[in-house]
């Protein structure tokens, strides 16, 4: 009798509940994981304005007050900067430094150079009578980053060259002040500091993507240059790899000690 009542019971039921098969669990999507922590290395590479040394003093300002940044290192070309503590900007030095960075899991890299720059060969330390370019930049991130979440940003004229191979690797969101073939703007006395690093200062402190910065920080860039007749546009570049930093160093503007 129950067997009987079982069956009716079952009969009963729709059909579409009695056929339906068991869903199979869906895949979970695989994110990579943006880095919690931040180690930069950070580079005025000429002394003979101070518009790229406040620059470095405002950015290191403001990853210390955003608090996820673990280590920086300043590396500047005047005597007086370097009594206070930055290290001597020497191209090797710049770049053992970039070399030695070795983040851990949950880790990344964040590099600022802005200085002078040679159309086709890279950035300039004069001091130094050199030029770091784009290879050597890349074999010393290879290095030292491996492939750890990596944001670089360069600052000066003709830089667009950082954004093209070798440089541009996955790991890599890679931010240039002007294309290959164009100059940067605000390299004299009368400015605090250079159009593109000003733009990018203060988008940092607003931007929590890295496609969100190379936007806004180009944008910038163009109302100024349009605002000061600056001819003809500096076109900063930006590439992004296919896995390049989900998020950025926190950053919280701080006006500088001098």
């Amino acid at each position: 009798m129950k067997a009987l009542l079982f069956l009716l019971l079952l009969a009963a039921l729709p059909a579409a509940a009695q056929k339906a098969p068991p869903s199979a669990p869906s895949e979970p999507t695989v994110q990579p994981i943006a880095p919690t922590r931040w180690h930069a290395v950070l580079v005025a590479g000429d002394a003979s304005l101070q518009v790229w040394d406040r620059a470095v003093e405002v950015m290191g300002n403001g990853l210390r007050e955003g608090g996820n940044t673990t280590t920086i290192r300043a590396f500047s070309a005047r005597p007086d900067r370097i009594q206070r503590g930055a290290e001597r900007a020497d191209p090797r030095a710049v770049l053992n430094a970039i070399a030695g960075l070795r983040p851990a899991a949950g880790e990344g890299c964040f590099i600022f150079l802005t200085m002078h720059g040679d159309r086709g060969a890279g950035l300039v330390l004069p001091e130094a009578n050199s030029v770091i370019g784009p290879a050597a930049l890349d074999r010393a991130l290879s290095q030292g980053c491996g492939q750890a979440p990596t944001v670089v940003v360069t600052s000066g004229c003709y830089t667009g060259i950082f954004a093209q191979e070798p440089m541009a690797r996955p790991n890599r969101a890679i931010y240039t002040a002007a294309r290959p073939d164009r100059a940067s703007f605000g390299c004299a006395p009368q400015f605090a500091v250079t159009v593109y690093d000003g733009c990018l200062i203060a988008e940092m402190a607003r931007a929590t993507a890295p496609a969100a910065l190379g936007q806004s920080t180009a944008e910038c860039v163009r109302r100024e240059e349009v605002r000061q007749n600056m001819n003809p546009p500096s076109g900063p570049q930006m590439f992004l790899g296919a896995g390049a930093p989900l998020s950025l160093p926190r950053f919280t503007p701080r006006k500088p000690d001098a």
